[in-house]
């Protein structure tokens, strides 16, 4: 699971050090997929092979035609880049993923559960103002998720 939040820059040779503790949930690989965020947070998302096989389940599960399926395959597939790190663990990312993702230098990686992020610091903390509060401010949103994972069953009693 990709946990934490760490600093990054870009170094003259355009490279970035990826964690090492998110290099090893890429299970040793040499490579990441990296694609900008389908919700419009403004981030870079990305992951190994097992997230893009995923998403690759979760398209194939919806009718081949739906606008839903063409818009999220091209939202994700269309804009994503095979990442390449070197023995040390740095990396080149596209000069267009940084564009959109507005970094020019300083960066942090985030983690989020089966996939990371690739933030502007600034964008970051705006981000985590409003979905810290969010989350203050919403905890039911909880309550059934919590007794379905408690009990395996849905809230009010029903399997």
């Amino acid at each position: 699971m990709f946990l934490s939040t760490f600093e990054g820059s870009i170094d003259a040779r355009g490279r970035v050090l990826v964690p090492s503790s998110f290099r090893a949930l890429l299970g040793g690989a040499q490579k990441f997929f990296l694609y900008p965020d389908s919700s419009g947070a403004g981030c870079l998302e990305g992951g190994g092979q097992e997230l893009m096989d995923k998403h690759v389940t979760l398209f194939n599960n919806l009718p081949p035609n739906s606008k839903d399926r063409v818009a999220f395959v091209n939202a994700i597939f269309s804009k994503t880049s095979e990442i390449t790190m070197d023995q040390a663990g740095r990396a080149v990312i596209p000069p267009m993923l940084l564009t959109q993702a507005g970094i020019e230098k300083d960066l942090l990686f985030v983690g989020a559960m089966d996939r990371f992020q690739i933030w502007n610091p600034e964008r970051y903390a705006n981000f985590d103002a409003d979905h810290s509060e969010h989350a203050i401010n919403n905890q039911d949103a909880l309550i059934q998720p919590y007794y379905e994972a408690r009990d395996g069953k849905t809230w009010g009693g029903n399997s």
